[in-house]
This record gives structure tokens, C-alpha cells and sequence, in this order.
């Protein structure tokens, strides 16, 4: 346990800056209950725990070593958050994660709003969808909102990213797509697929990915509205996919 230093507050709020996180392979997490989760599951991830004095009980003597001490004010300066709680991690991102082509996986093309990737990524691990990749357009991952937004789920869900048409390409998946066009869909539509592609907020999927669409799905509305937002599609698709 040691006193934070001025050198290391600011290589943390650094860490603010997506350029930051991808140069230092590390990223931040605030809020007790994800930090505590991470504590007592996932300590072979963390870089360091940040913390008040207040907080030190909380925390393991077999930590001692990652702990650095901050006042509520400093904590206030590198804080993502409007009001900080008594604790900050530091994590290290995983190195390597594996694909696994017998379970479903969803793509995201180009999801812009963190709080939307962070929902869908929440409501797979709900219905135990581990697998998202996503377009390199797609907002962060390590962003805070994002993480805020996980409630701690991206823990156990794993997430790539990288160019859609190159992964679609290299495996073998039978599609299923969210589009405004599309067919009602049946639970047989939905069991005969491993893949589910979700696409941008405003204008859907890209037109180069529909045609590996091979399940065009809509959900059916009686309402007046345009179209739904695109984590609530994603959760009603889920809920089906996986009964």
C-alpha cells in the first residue's frame, strides 16, 4: 500500500482518452459493486485499486501491494464520474480471448451510443450470449458510459473488435438480421441461427452486411413508431433466440 503519486494521477486520467487505454492496454472501472465483483473474482486483472483511507477496510490485506491511497479530492480529479465513489480500478485488458464457433454470437455494425452497446452487452449475459463482435466503428467498449452501463457483465462477456465482413467471411454462421423489411419471425427462424447481426442507431444494417443475412427478422408493432430502439430490438431478439 502505498500513497498515490502527482505522476501516477495524471497517467490515470489519461487514461480518460480511448488513444490512452489502447497505447496503455488498460482501462478504468468506478463503482463499488463492479469494483468489489472485480476484487473478489477477476484480481489476476488488476493493475491497481485506487481508494480513500475510508475505503481500506474493505479491502483485502492480500491486495496490499495494488493498493494506492488518494484523497477524496484527487479521486474527484481522475473520477469519471459526476459524484466519485471511494474507489477506482485499474484494469488490465485481456490479451487474448477466444472465439467459439459453436456458440451464438452477436454483431454490432457501428453501434454509436455507449449506453446502447453496454445494454445489449448486460442483456446477453442475462440469456447466457457470451459472444459480441463488433465493427471497429463501433463506440468503445473502455469507455466509461459503457462500462457504467454493463453493470459488470462485460466480465464474462467476451468482445472483438474488428471488420465484419472479414469475421462473417472466415466462419461458417447461418444470420439472422434486424430489419425494417424483414419477416415475422418463428422460434424455428430463430434456433436455426448462430448469429445475430444488430445494426447502427440510424440508418440499420450496412448495405454490404445484409446480403450474408440470411434470416431477414422484424418485430411486429401496433404502434406509430418509427422503429425500436436498438437494445430494447436486441433484448426482444434474445429472449426468443434463446428459449
Amino acid at each position: 500500500m502505498q500513497k498515490i503519486s502527482q505522476n501516477y494521477l495524471k497517467w490515470i486520467k489519461s487514461l480518460h482518452q480511448k488513444k490512452n487505454r489502447d497505447q496503455e492496454q488498460c482501462f478504468l472501472v468506478e463503482g463499488i459493486k463492479i469494483c468489489h465483483e472485480v476484487i473478489t473474482h477477476h484480481s489476476d486483472r488488476i493493475k491497481s485499486i485506487i481508494c480513500t483511507n475510508d475505503y481500506l477496510l474493505e479491502i483485502s490485506k492480500l491486495h496490499d501491494e495494488l493498493v494506492h491511497t488518494v484523497s477524496p479530492s484527487d479521486l474527484s480529479r481522475i473520477s469519471t464520474l459526476k459524484t466519485p465513489n471511494s474507489i477506482l480500478l485499474v484494469l488490465k485488458k485481456e490479451k487474448e480471448i477466444i472465439f467459439d464457433p459453436l456458440q451464438k454470437v452477436i454483431l454490432l455494425d457501428d453501434i454509436q451510443d455507449p449506453g446502447n452497446l453496454g445494454t445489449l452487452i448486460r442483456t446477453a449475459d442475462w440469456f447466457g450470449i457470451q459472444q459480441f463482435v463488433c465493427s471497429p466503428k463501433t463506440v468503445d467498449l473502455y469507455n466509461a458510459k459503457t462500462l457504467q452501463s454493463t453493470m459488470g457483465s462485460f466480465l464474462r462477456v467476451k468482445i472483438w473488435y474488428m471488420d465484419l465482413m472479414d469475421f462473417i467471411n472466415a466462419q461458417n454462421l447461418h444470420i439472422g438480421g434486424a430489419l425494417l423489411d424483414g419477416g415475422s419471425f418463428e422460434s424455428k427462424d430463430l434456433q436455426e441461427m448462430n448469429g445475430l447481426i444488430l445494426g447502427n442507431e440510424s440508418r440499420g444494417v450496412s448495405e454490404n452486411l445484409r446480403k450474408h443475412i440470411d434470416k431477414p427478422l422484424k418485430i411486429e408493432g401496433s404502434g406509430n413508431a418509427e422503429s425500436l430502439n436498438v437494445a430494447i430490438a436486441g433484448a426482444i431478439f434474445m429472449q426468443h433466440w434463446t428459449k
